[in-house]
């Protein structure tokens, strides 16, 4: 029945190539699933190229930063994951280009494998999005978006830094671009001793020392001015020792590599978009249990084939259809896993309509097969109302799902093959007003999750994987943006708070490391070519057992920044003092984060 819809679907797809005109096209085409104009009922933020190049640091520290996303590290530099609305980093799909890059061995994304500045734009998506999106969009997701212009300019960047514990990095960029063809390529890395001083001990953070290296290569060519050809490529090296904790020394070390591949084609017709693309994704782990054994050690890799078309059909300018198709087929091996493997197959469908100027919604559908397990079938109703010129009301409603991984399915010993995947039904709903350079937004949200996955002790002592979790999230998101300029003078604000509930409806507590309040104020003064910021976040008490009965204090962390551009803005220097006040604080039990340190950065553009 299922591969029936399927089927249906990809047909009526296929009979939709038409033409006619519409302003939409050019964002949903350029955006795709993450383009505001697709998702009226959800929050879309972008964080742009201008904030991205500022730096050259991990893609945590900037969601951090500009986006009040919470992160839990064990240690800086160490492994870092994300939790968005109170759901966990597996829950938390992240994308590049639209294709989704969580781990195939344990479905999570470590936000110090990805450097922030790599991508033109990064895209952050709240609410659930399973249907759009696929596996893993329960909380919401980040894009990392490569965008390829199309015009007669040559561009370099050097980025130059170096800061406290002995930390250096530098990065090249680079792009040639015709009205026909387009190149551009970024080289980037940092090493750090990061033997920063446990505050309140007469501790360090030994085996702390960590090294990373990327590598991007963009291409694109225009065929003709209706359709491209888009190449995509990254190579991304982390190594890194894992730092002590305050109990114990460490001498462990872990070692990445991920690449990925992309090719995509696209087209631009007056009615109808289509997009193209096929992508291979590699990554690969080892972990030393003691880098002075080097046999003693833990391997995994694994690779991903996925082809994936999207549609867009105009029916008229208050209508249309979008959808798309995606098989995948993913293989594992490691130390534990031997042979793993599953292919995947979904669609999704989705109808747009605007009845009236002030009123947009939407309703979508998204099905799949899969070799592994039961993939089900799940829905979106979505929609947007425009009370006034700058007042917007918007509503949400969606079921969606997180398929088990391969070390879910396939470890050994202690592998489940037996689950299914993680469902929830989520709701929010969000008021929007906007005027000039003055925003607000409030949205209050609802997440009920079941079936999910926890591994527990079995027979023999032995761990293994079962559904039985249930968990009810919710709480409300608060922003606020604006700006005011006398004269040559500039003040810009973002201000967000997030109050998140996340309870173990079993136990009644509050999930482990899900922070009941979080607020993030960023200050931004400018005056000619100088350029003042200062940033304060805090990050409430956060409970680091299930019984809530041990738990990390709360801790406001300042950051404080000074900019200055010289040649008509081509060369900039900046200096920045991160935990201005030098606060002790830990994001992870045992685990404390670094005192005050300082940085010191230089950009030439040429």
């Amino acid at each position: 029945m299922r591969l029936s819809i399927l089927f249906i679907f990809f047909s009526v797809g296929c009979l939709l190539a038409q033409s006619g005109k519409s302003e939409q096209l050019e964002e949903i085409l350029l955006r795709g699933n993450f383009a505001g104009s697709v998702n009226p009922g959800y929050s879309i933020q972008t964080i742009s190229d201008s904030l991205l190049n500022s730096d050259y640091q991990s893609l945590g520290e900037l969601l951090e930063k500009q986006a009040n996303l919470y992160f839990k590290q064990n240690g800086y530099g160490m492994v870092s994951s994300i939790s968005l609305r109170g759901t966990t980093a597996s829950q938390t799909g992240v994308f590049w280009n639209g294709i989704a890059i969580n781990s195939a061995l344990n479905g999570q994304t470590d936000f110090n494998t990805l450097q922030g500045n790599s991508f033109n734009a990064i895209e952050i998506r709240r609410g659930g999005g399973s249907v759009l999106l696929g596996s893993g969009a329960v909380g919401g997701a980040v894009n990392l978006s490569d965008r390829i212009p199309y015009a007669e300019e040559d561009a370099f960047r050097i980025f130059l830094g170096a800061g406290s514990y002995e930390t250096f990095k530098g990065q090249f960029s680079g792009l040639v671009s015709s009205d026909r063809f387009t190149v551009k390529l970024g080289l980037g890395g940092m090493r750090s001793e990061n033997d920063y001083p446990y505050l309140g001990t007469d501790l360090k953070n030994e085996n702390g020392e960590f090294g990373n290296f990327n590598a991007n290569v963009s291409l694109g060519y225009k065929l003709d001015e209706r359709s491209q050809i888009l190449f995509y490529s990254v190579l991304f090296k982390n190594d890194r020792n894992l730092s002590r904790t305050l109990t114990a020394r460490g001498n462990d070390r872990l070692e990445n590599l991920d690449s990925r591949l992309m090719a995509e084609w696209k087209y631009l017709g007056d009615r109808f978009t289509s997009s193209l693309k096929f992508a291979f994704l590699h990554e690969d782990f080892a972990y030393l249990f003691d880098q002075d054994q080097p046999e003693n050690r833990s391997d995994g890799s694994s690779d991903r084939l996925i082809g994936k078309y999207d549609i867009t059909y105009f029916i008229k300018d208050e209508m249309l259809l979008k959808g798309g198709l995606e098989i995948e087929n993913a293989k594992g091996t490691g130390t534990s896993l031997e042979d793993a493997e599953r292919t995947d197959f979904s669609a999704y469908g989705l109808f747009q309509h605007r009845p009236v100027e002030r009123f947009k919604y939407n309703l979508s559908l998204r099905a799949g097969t899969s070799t592994a397990y039961s993939i089900p079938v799940i829905f979106s109703v979505d929609g947007c109302f425009d009370l006034s010129e700058s007042l917007d009301l918007k509503a949400a409603y969606s079921s969606n799902y997180r398929l088990p991984t391969f070390n879910d399915l396939f470890w050994e010993p202690g592998g489940n093959p037996d689950l299914v995947p993680e469902t929830s039904n989520s709701g929010e709903l969000g008021i929007q007003f906007k005027k000039e350079e003055h925003m607000i937004s409030l949205t209050g949200f609802l997440i009920n999750s079941k079936d999910l996955i926890q591994w527990q002790p079995g027979n023999g002592g032995i761990w293994s994987p079962v559904n039985i979790d249930e968990a009810n999230n919710y709480g409300i998101e608060l922003s606020v943006e604006g700006s005011k300029r006398f004269s040559e003078h500039l003040l810009s604000w973002n201000l967000r708070y997030d109050y998140t509930r996340a309870i173990d409806k079993e136990l009644d507590k509050q999930l482990i490391y899900v922070p009941e309040h979080r607020a993030n104020g960023l200050f931004q003064y400018n005056w000619r070519a100088w350029t003042l910021q200062y940033q304060v976040q805090y990050t409430g008490e956060v409970f680091t057992t299930t019984s809530n009965s041990q738990s990390l204090d709360d801790y406001t962390i300042s950051n404080l920044e000074l900019v200055k551009s010289f040649l008509d803005r081509r060369m900039i220097l900046s200096v920045r003092v991160n935990n201005l006040f030098d606060k002790a604080y830990q994001s992870v039990a045992f685990r404390p984060m670094p005192n005050r340190n300082g940085h010191f950065n230089l950009t030439y553009k040429f």
